[in-house]
């Protein structure tokens, strides 16, 4: 009776030593998982100077756009001029917002005409505005309209850590429109660690999975449609859509009838509709990309407004009816 009842005992002890051992290293397992967590929450908010380079259309690198972006924990100060052959306009925009002294100051500045305007508000005030007004989609703009570019946001799939951008690991994602006749290529990093309140204030419509882009590619799948598909008038409505929201040109110059209609009772449809597609393919196209990059102490300089004297607009739709609302350069032709 005595070697069964040690047997028993032996492996009651056991049992409990193993169950132990479990305890202890899935508790440890835990434990890592929690100190990684913390290390991720505790990395360093990102502080220094990003500069994104646009072109659109065809003839995009003759008019460039560049936004420069400085960043601080607390600040976020959003600048865009034009580039290339409208250099010379040296028009610009900007907002400038501090959530320490919740203050957003929104401003914009004309050469020729010798306009200085700005608008000071709260942060709660500024929320409620984007919520209840249309911000003005021309170049420049104090805003980011990168996720106002298709008419509607399609998530199609995400890849983590696809790409090395400025030695950060960066996520891959795309979006198409509802038509499917457009997509968006989104290059963004977790690694530089920005507020979300300053990232949704700054980039319009910003998607939630989306950190701070450093590249966006908007195309068109144009090439991709068969011509019957484009006669039925789906993507035909699209092109009448891009050519407001995108190309950004005034209603004045867009005809209001497509000449696709037109083309579907002509001979010589599909020579027409190849030749099309080819020019779509080509003028919309939108791509931004990193240009300068620098992780640095910012200055008082950095993260204020431009030296000059500047209007300060009392009413928020004054300031907005000051701001281009239509596009320019090549990419409006």
């Amino acid at each position: 009776m005595k070697r069964p009842t040690i047997i028993i005992y032996s492996f009651i002890f056991l049992s409990l030593v193993l169950n132990s051992c479990n305890f202890l290293s899935s508790n440890k397992e835990g434990n890592s998982e929690n100190i990684d967590n913390t290390e991720e929450d505790n990395r360093p908010y990102f502080e220094g100077e990003i500069k994104l380079s646009e072109s659109r259309g065809l003839y995009g690198d003759l008019t460039k756009v560049h936004t420069t972006y400085f960043i601080s924990e607390y600040k976020i100060k959003r600048e865009q001029r034009w580039g290339g052959v409208y250099s010379m306009l040296d028009n610009y925009a900007g907002i400038i917002i501090d959530l320490k002294k919740d203050s957003v100051v929104m401003y914009y500045a004309d050469k020729f005409s010798d306009k200085r305007n700005k608008h000071t508000l709260s942060i709660k005030d500024y929320k409620s505005q984007l919520e209840n007004k249309v911000m003005p989609s021309g170049i420049p703009s104090p805003v980011d309209h990168t996720f106002k570019l298709l008419p509607e946001y399609r998530f199609i799939e995400q890849i983590k850590d696809s790409t090395i951008i400025k030695e950060f690991s960066c996520d891959f994602t795309r979006y198409h429109d509802g038509t499917d006749f457009l997509k968006q290529d989104i290059f963004d990093s977790k690694e530089i660690k920005v507020k979300r309140e300053l990232l949704d204030m700054v980039f319009l419509n910003l998607p939630d999975e989306i950190n701070f882009p450093l590249k966006s590619d908007v195309k068109t799948t144009f090439s991709e449609i068969s011509n019957d598909s484009i006669i039925k008038g789906k993507q035909t409505k699209a092109i009448d859509q891009l050519a407001r929201n995108i190309l950004r040109k005034k209603d004045s110059t867009i005809k209001k009838e497509t000449d696709l209609e037109k083309l579907s009772k002509n001979k010589w449809l599909n020579m027409g509709l190849q030749i099309l597609k080819k020019g779509v393919d080509l003028n919309i196209h939108i791509t931004t990309d990193v240009s300068e990059f620098s992780i640095r102490t910012l200055t008082n300089i950095d993260i204020s407004i431009p030296s000059g004297d500047f209007d300060e607009i009392s009413d928020f739709d004054d300031f907005l009816n000051s701001l281009p609302t239509g596009g320019g350069g090549d990419f409006d032709d």
